[in-house]
Formats: C-alpha cells, sequence, structure tokens
C-alpha cells in the first residue's frame, strides 16, 4: 500500500521522484511560447552574452513590496520528499577569458544544514523575440547551463548540475546599453529558473532539484505553482517547508490563522513561499554574515592591518529601511601611548550577505575630532531613527560620546554626525552637531554650579534647499549646590527649554541661532568651530579700569584677583540677528579659553 502511494504521489509530480528524471536539457529546449504580435526573431548571443556583464541577472534581488531591494534565499524543490533547498549567491564574477562564463560562490540551506559552494554558470543562447508594436518591450530568452559544487569536506555535500532559463524584457534590443528588466512577469513558468540534479559528492546518489528566483518552471512541479506572482505550494505538500508547531499548522490548513495569505482555487488551496510574513519571528537570517565574519571581510577590503583597529569601538547594525544592508564603523588607530590614542573614521554600507562596500566615507583625525586623552572616547553608536531629510533619502547618524577625566572639573558629550547615500560614497549633511552637553565645577565636597544640556532632533515639515528643517528642542538644567545655615548640602536648579532649527544651506545643515545657554557650554575653539568667525575679537588682562561695557566680566573676580593683572581674558563678539550682538568672554587658563560670562546687547548701543 504504501509503495502504491509513493508510485502515485510521484506521477502526480511529473516524476519529480522515483528514477529522479533530469529534466534539465527538455528544460533548456523547450521553447517560449511568444505572442502573435511578434514580428521577428533573432538571435542576439554575441551582442549580449558575449560583449556584456550579466551578473546582475544573476544576483538574488527580490523587490519586495514597495521596499528597497534585498537578498533573500532562493527557494527549490530537492528529491521525492519534495524538502525545501534554499540558494544564496554571495559572489558573482564574469571571467576574464570567456564573458560568457562567471564564477560563482554561495550557500545553501537544507534540513537546516548550510553548505558554502562554488563553481561556474555559462550563458550559451540568447533570443529576442521583437514585438511588431514599438510601444511594446522586446522579449529576451536566455539560456545557460551551470555546475555548482558544494564543499566536498562535509559529509552531507552534493554537486549541482542542470540548465537555467531567463525570460526577460527590453524596451530596445538594439541600444548600445542595454537594460534588463528582471521583474518581469511570466506566466507559465519561471522567469529565472533552474533545473537539474544533485548528486551526493560522497557516493553519488542523485535527486531532481528545482528552483529560481519568484517562481518554479511549472512544467516540472505543477503542485507547487497554483497561483499567480510568487510561488505557491499545495498546502497538501508545504508542511516540511515550515516550521510550525502542530497547532499552528492546523490553524493555516483550516484557515483559521488570518496572519497567513492563503491561496484559493477551486480545488486547492496553497501558501506564498517568498512573503515575508511566512519567516517565523526570531527566525535567524542563515544566508548573512555573521558579526566577526563581517568585520574581517571589511577590514581586508580596506587593507588596514587588524592590529591597528580600536576593536572595542567597532559598530555595526543593519539598515531598517533596506536589511539587505549593513552600516559599520571602522576606527582605525593613527597614533596612541598610555591613556591615548586618535584615529581615522571609515564610515561604510556593507552588503549584508557578501560583506561588499557599497558605500564609503573615510575622515582622517586631524579633522574628525575622534582622540581620546584627558577628554575620553568613550563610545561610538549609530543612529538609525527615521531622518528622512529629502524624499526617498534617509540619513543615519553616528554617535561620539566623550567623558572628562576631572573629578572637579566634570565634563561628558555627545555629537551626532548625519549621512545620506551618494552614489558609492556617503555624504556628511550634519557634522557633530552636539546632542548633549554636562559640564560643571566644585569643591569635590559639595560647593560647585553644574549646566546639563540633551537635544532631540525632529524632522519638521518645513524645507530649505530641498531639504527638510530638522527641529532641535533642547532641555537645559542649570543647578547650584552649597552648604546651607545647618551645614547640609543642598541645591537648586533651574529647567529651561528652547528651540531652534537645523537647515540646509545646499551642502550640510547649519545652526545659526546663537543662545546664552549654548555659548556657556563651549569653549572659544568650539564656538568658533559652531558657530563661524566672530565679528571682533579682542584680547585684555583684567583690571579696576575696563569701563562699563566689561562690567560683567570684572564683577566675576574679586578685587584682589583684579589688580594681580594676572587674568588673561578673549572677548568675542558674534551677530545673533540684525538687531542683537552677544559678546562672551572666556578666560585663558593652562592655553585653553573657558567661558566665564556673556552679554547680549543692541545694535547701536554706546558705552
Amino acid at each position: 500500500m504504501k509503495t502504491a502511494l509513493s508510485i502515485i504521489v510521484c506521477v502526480l509530480l511529473n516524476n519529480l521522484c522515483g528514477s529522479q528524471t533530469d529534466f534539465s536539457k527538455d528544460w533548456a529546449n523547450s521553447g517560449w511560447r511568444y505572442s502573435s504580435d511578434t514580428d521577428s526573431i533573432i538571435d542576439v548571443t554575441k551582442k549580449i552574452i558575449h560583449k556584456k556583464n550579466l551578473s546582475y541577472l544573476l544576483e538574488s534581488i527580490y523587490p519586495g513590496y514597495n521596499e528597497e531591494n534585498r537578498i533573500i534565499p532562493l527557494y527549490g524543490l530537492l528529491g521525492e520528499n519534495f524538502n525545501k533547498i534554499e540558494f544564496v549567491f554571495t559572489e558573482i564574477k564574469i571571467s576574464d577569458k570567456d564573458a560568457s562564463r562567471y564564477s560563482i560562490k554561495g550557500k545553501t540551506k537544507i534540513d537546516n544544514k548550510i553548505n558554502d559552494f562554488k563553481g561556474n554558470i555559462t550563458f550559451e543562447k540568447a533570443t529576442a523575440y521583437v514585438s511588431k508594436s514599438q510601444h511594446n518591450p522586446t522579449t529576451v530568452v536566455l539560456i545557460g547551463s551551470y555546475k555548482l559544487i558544494e564543499n566536498v569536506t562535509k559529509n552531507n555535500s552534493g554537486t549541482y548540475t542542470g540548465q537555467l532559463k531567463m525570460i526577460l524584457s527590453t524596451k530596445n534590443i538594439y541600444a548600445n546599453d542595454i537594460l534588463f528588466d528582471t521583474n518581469f512577469s511570466y506566466e507559465e513558468g519561471a522567469v529565472r529558473g533552474f533545473v537539474g540534479v544533485r548528486k551526493t559528492n560522497k557516493n553519488g546518489f542523485s535527486q531532481d532539484c528545482i528552483w529560481g528566483f519568484t517562481r518554479f518552471p511549472r512544467k516540472y512541479a505543477n503542485h507547487f505553482d497554483i497561483g499567480d506572482g510568487e510561488e505557491v505550494i499545495n498546502i497538501k505538500y508545504a508542511k516540511p517547508w515550515f516550521d510550525y508547531s502542530e497547532q499552528k499548522w492546523n490553524s493555516i490548513i483550516n484557515g483559521v490563522n488570518k496572519d497567513f495569505y492563503l491561496h484559493y482555487t477551486d480545488t486547492d488551496k496553497g501558501i506564498h513561499t517568498s512573503n515575508k510574513e511566512y519567516i517565523k519571528p526570531g527566525e535567524p537570517a542563515w544566508h548573512k554574515l555573521g558579526s566577526i565574519d563581517l568585520k574581517k571581510k571589511v577590514i581586508e577590503q580596506l587593507k588596514l592591518n587588524p592590529n591597528k583597529i580600536a576593536t572595542a569601538l567597532i559598530v555595526h547594525k543593519e539598515l531598517p529601511n533596506n536589511l539587505n544592508e549593513t552600516i559599520i564603523v571602522v576606527p582605525e588607530i593613527v597614533d596612541e601611548g598610555e591613556q591615548y590614542f586618535e584615529l581615522n573614521s571609515y564610515i561604510l554600507i556593507v552588503n549584508s550577505v557578501t560583506g561588499k562596500i557599497v558605500h564609503q566615507y573615510f575622515e582622517s583625525s586631524k579633522t574628525n575630532s575622534w582622540v581620546s586623552d584627558a577628554i575620553k572616547l568613550v563610545e561610538i553608536t549609530i543612529d538609525t531613527a527615521p531622518y528622512n531629510v529629502k524624499d526617498n533619502i534617509r540619513a543615519f547618524g553616528i554617535r561620539v560620546r566623550y567623558v572628562g577625566s576631572s573629578q572637579a572639573n566634570p565634563y561628558e558629550n555627545e555629537t551626532i554626525s548625519l549621512f545620506i547615500k551618494s552614489e558609492n560614497t556617503l555624504k556628511n549633511i550634519l557634522k557633530k552637531y552636539d546632542v548633549m552637553n554636562s559640564g560643571g565645577e566644585w569643591d569635590t565636597n559639595c560647593a560647585g554650579k553644574f549646566i546639563d544640556e540633551n537635544k532631540v532632533l525632529i524632522i519638521s515639515e518645513n524645507m530649505t534647499n530641498t531639504y527638510v528643517d530638522i527641529l532641535v528642542k533642547s532641555k537645559i538644567i542649570e543647578s547650584k549646590s552649597y552648604i546651607d545655615e545647618n551645614g547640609d548640602c543642598d541645591s537648586t536648579e533651574k529647567i529651561t527649554t528652547e528651540k531652534t532649527l537645523l537647515k540646509f544651506n545646499g551642502k550640510e545643515y547649519k545652526e545659526n541661532n546663537l543662545s546664552i545657554q549654548k555659548l556657556m557650554l563651549l569653549t572659544k575653539l568650539e564656538a568658533i568651530k559652531k558657530y563661524g568667525t566672530p565679528v571682533s575679537i579682542e584680547q585684555f588682562i583684567i583690571d579696576d579700569a575696563q569701563g562699563e561695557f566689561r562690567n560683567g566680566i570684572s564683577g566675576k573676580y574679586t578685587q584682589k584677583e583684579r589688580q594681580s593683572q594676572s587674568i588673561l581674558i578673549d572677548e568675542l563678539t558674534w551677530e545673533k540677528d540684525k538687531n542683537t550682538w552677544i559678546t562672551v568672554w572666556y578666560e585663558v587658563k593652562q592655553g585653553k579659553s573657558v567661558p566665564k560670562d556673556v552679554y547680549l546687547w543692541e545694535k547701536g548701543t554706546e558705552f
């Protein structure tokens, strides 16, 4: 009875099991059923196969639904038990000697066993079906063969051989720069299909293997193609393809579970294989590189010395809007000593499957501020919040945090830089913008003053130079601690909020709004870097004869300090707006200018 049942199933599946007939030649030789409006059939083998790099046609790219292209495994059927097999091409290179031949590397997955493979795909024939109407695209059928060999050192490895067929379309077959539409829909079977056999490397056991991009060839797997568009598996054969509990599976086949799209026909129902909804929550992306391999491949491509990488600061994170790509930050050590280092910065976007660098930004330690000394660089993080700065352009952020080492003058700072894709590079559109500042001075016992500022970046609806303005909301906490009349340490706190805008000036985002609170958090050099060159710069020694304009800064010191004539002051004035000046006085201490007082005054005021 069991044998008879097996025979019936094999007949139903067009001999996919039993004798394991190799259908590959039949698949390659079967013609494309072209429509009656075809004007001519042209052999374009020389024009396309021998003169064009077609590697992009072999990439495991799935367009998704209104998403950026992402790499997903290609599904296939293996053997008489209709096991699911998955393929991913991780490397495709055209031969230097033969333009029709491509060397391939990748991975397969069968029954949760993952194998590396390498081999070749050769395109052999290209035929164009040219339409009578100039408005209709030309259909092009590519025929080829493949041989892919899994790692022979593994017991479960095998070799795949067979034929491939690709049915594509192009607007102009006569153009020098022919481009093919890889999303072309062909209702009679696979758009890009592979038909052949798998033989185990150990004992030569042979099984049919049918796989493809989006759909299987219906002629050889009709029970696995009962619907439109993506591959749909008949519910009777689908269970081995999905790792669900019995309860979950029963809810699916009984139509109770509404989370799954079940395809119904008159007598059959099935489940899509390529819809992302059918990936179990938490299922690992087996075809993507692990953290260690990803870092290794990136460092090799950059040709960096692994011993010169600040490994504790390397970070990576997948792009949420394109899970096929990963952001990775590589800090290269250019100088180091005891409690000191300087880093070059590599900001990269890489292919999550292959590790290939697709977008790159570099900045040297001379300009990126990635220096750790008394102010320690302690952390680098990747911010993938939806910074949608322009239509269809989403930025990501790199945050860098610094912590001071002085107990009497605590300090902490965090900056964010925003990047967008620009061809094969990355464009830095917001540079080292402070989003957190915390500092002050105290006697290490109780008495002291502190200022803490935290900022949140919000995408606004207004635009400047075709980029959206970024609203910055700041929360500023000024606190003072002191010894009260009872000898206890007490404190007061003042909280203020502030809003400002970052606007795109055609090259990058800049903040033009000067504020007292912000200037009091910055050294002289930091203020100049942030707000540009002041309209005036003066330097003087504090004494008792500074005049009305400098009463504020003079009052910051005792009479004894003023009469000592030993305190050097830098005075910088910026234009706040069309009606107002803002002046900041910095005390020069040990070669560093720190803010002591600030004054806002109207233009035209006489002192």
